[in-house]
């Protein structure tokens, strides 16, 4: 080998050995600092602090400084040490401007700020980051926090002085908006004037608050708003898709009439969340940032309301439900308007009813075990029993099951017996007591089976009625009509039936006309099918959707009927979503024509229809 080779063969084993050492030093320090993390992560702050600041003496140089000294300042944060967290990120975007973790030391130092309650600080900087770094999930959660801070701490002196200071154009825009905002909430719409022309002046069409900020423009100078905007937050698509579809056409005819009738229009921003939980509050969210919105209509779920009602609540956003009956909807949450009565409320009625009305004195239920329906039935028994009659019995059954037999059969053995207690305590000539009736009732049954026997029928046969009870309240599911009626029949149960509004099909109903005749039961509508304004309702929806409407799209024309019976008279062009509930809450009865509307300020449809069908008349109200 050359001589003269041998130096570099030296230098290249010399970097070699260099670059495989400082792959095992960075390895180590990598270990380190993953345990510091590990710490950090578990809510060990103190022991994690500790950590990164011996990891930062030992390895003054490391490629892993920067993620360190943002761990260590994130942990004196966690310590509640604002003030030496705030130092530590001041000294970071003096020494790291160029480091990758500079957005997240800027959010660390506005909740630093905040946490010092120098809030006019802590706006300034999450603007800033939701300027610098602007569409990101960081940018887009640090504009939502200076959004509430705004709100929450600033009074108006404090929002005129950032505007004034602020050099940011887009942060200037947020100040004059939430300014603007202030001053509407107090009343005081011509101050406001001069804060929307500079706004308007110094934006686009395509800015944040721009629809909203024109909208508040045309109603400060008199002239006529743009339209009131209501997102449909509907499923358009998934397992709730006709649904969706039906109120989103229905909602859509209803407005296409009111625009051609008057000087405001109602404009329909539709969104689709494919019957998914998460999808609805993503979307929900899209919907609170657009200002130019004024309120919701949507969901249908009872689960997927409350999930985004919780938002609704944040961000001052109304929401009217068509559909949702959950009775927790207008307990928990302040912003929710339900167009259909709760299910609790309907238990109330209908029990009220059958005791008031009826005169019924004892009553069996059966009811599938579903939160809807054990709420329904919770109530209509408490109710019952409160005014003083006697719920003798309760079966339950699952969803999808398609044989009632066992349950029914044991309702029919309950009021067998109680026939036969009947018959002997009011038997003058009988001395007997209530405690003795078991014993009796069993002798009389090993009687009875031995007669029956001998003409080859048993106890439970469809030939022996049952007339000891009066009434049967059976909430169902719309699709088990067809399964249980002639079952309910053949257990020859002779008492009342009563039901919530899934028995509101009448070609179903018809079908089983000779099973379900005198069934009473509860719902928010009535339909005259010879009313002339449905034949008109119909007709338009055939013309315009090339299908026939069904029960969700008149509802759904009812409920926007309603809604811009709302908006017709004076002052009804300043409508937006801080008064867009008061409209609703504060509005006569209103009858649609399906759907009859009672919204007062308990939030919900008080307007709650009882129907029976008769086989052969149809359907007609009692009240």
């Amino acid at each position: 080998m050359p001589t003269k080779r041998l130096p570099i063969i030296l230098f290249i084993l010399l970097l070699m050995t260099i670059s495989v050492n400082a792959q095992k030093a960075d390895k180590n320090q990598w270990k380190i600092f993953q345990q510091s993390k590990e710490l950090y992560l578990k809510g060990d702050f103190k022991r994690a602090k500790t950590f990164f600041e011996a990891f930062i003496k030992k390895f003054p140089d490391s490629r892993l400084l920067t993620a360190t000294q943002l761990m260590l300042a994130k942990s004196e944060y966690k310590l509640q040490n604002y003030r030496q967290s705030l130092k530590l990120c001041q000294s970071f975007v003096k020494r790291f401007s160029q480091s990758t973790y500079v957005d997240d030391i800027y959010y660390l130092k506005a909740k630093n700020y905040y946490r010092l309650k120098r809030y006019e600080t802590a706006v300034s900087t999450w603007l800033y980051i939701a300027d610098e770094f602007r569409n990101t999930p960081l940018g887009n959660k640090s504009l939502r926090l200076a959004e509430s801070a705004i709100k929450n701490n600033l009074d108006e002196q404090a929002m005129l002085h950032l505007e004034e200071e602020l050099e940011s154009d887009f942060a200037r825009r947020v100040i004059l908006y939430q300014l603007t905002r202030y001053y509407q909430q107090q009343n005081l719409t011509p101050v406001a004037l001069p804060f929307l022309e500079r706004y308007l002046n110094n934006s686009s069409a395509g800015d944040l608050y721009y629809n909203e900020m024109k909208r508040l423009y045309d109603i400060t100078k008199g002239k006529a708003a743009s339209a009131i905007r209501i997102a449909a937050l509907l499923p358009l698509s998934g397992m709730n898709e006709t649904i969706g579809t039906s109120l989103l056409q229905g909602a859509q005819l209803a407005t296409e009439k009111f625009n051609q009738q008057h000087d405001i229009n109602i404009e329909i921003v539709p969104y689709d969340y494919e019957t998914r939980l998460i999808t609805a509050i993503r979307k929900f969210k899209e919907i609170a940032r657009n200002r130019s919105i004024a309120a919701v209509f949507g969901p249908v779920e009872n689960d997927i309301t409350a999930a985004c009602a919780s938002i609704a609540d944040y961000e001052k956003v109304p929401i009217i439900t068509p559909t949702a009956s959950s009775k927790e909807l207008r307990s928990y949450f302040d912003h929710v308007v339900q167009l259909t009565t709760p299910v609790d409320v309907v238990g109330n009625k209908l029990a009220t009813f059958s005791r008031d009305s009826l005169n019924m004195q004892r009553i069996v239920t059966l009811a599938p075990l579903e939160d809807y329906y054990l709420n329904m039935t919770d109530a209509y028994v408490n109710t019952f029993t409160e005014n003083g009659g006697k719920v003798i019995s309760q079966e339950w059954y699952y969803s999808g099951e398609n044989d009632f037999s066992k349950q029914l059969n044991t309702l029919k053995r309950i009021g067998l017996k109680l026939a036969y207690q009947d018959s002997v305590l009011n038997n003058d000539s009988l001395d007997v007591q209530l405690s003795q009736v078991d014993s009796l009732y069993q002798i009389h049954l090993d009687n009875e089976r031995t007669k029956l026997s001998e003409n080859g029928t048993k106890l439970d046969s469809a030939d022996i009625p049952v007339t000891s009870l009066d009434g049967i309240f059976m909430p169902i599911y719309k699709a088990d009509i067809n399964l249980i009626a002639p079952q309910f029949a053949y257990a020859n149960i002779q008492a009342t039936l009563l039901g919530n509004s899934d028995w509101y099909d009448e070609d179903a109903l018809n079908k089983n006309k000779h099973y379900v005749d005198s069934l009473v039961f509860a719902t928010n509508g009535y339909l005259n099918k010879e009313n002339w304004d449905y034949k008109k309702f119909r007709n338009n929806f055939r013309k315009k959707f090339q299908t026939t409407p069904d029960m969700y799209a008149l509802i759904a024309y009812d409920s926007f009927d309603f809604i811009g019976h709302n908006f017709t008279g004076g002052g009804n062009s300043q409508i937006h979503r801080g008064n867009f509930l008061s409209h609703i809450t504060t509005s006569d009865a209103f009858q649609g024509i399906y759907r009859t509307f009672n919204i007062s300020e308990s939030r919900y449809n008080k307007a709650l229809r009882i129907l029976q069908y008769f086989k052969f008349q149809g359907i007609f109200p009692l009240r």
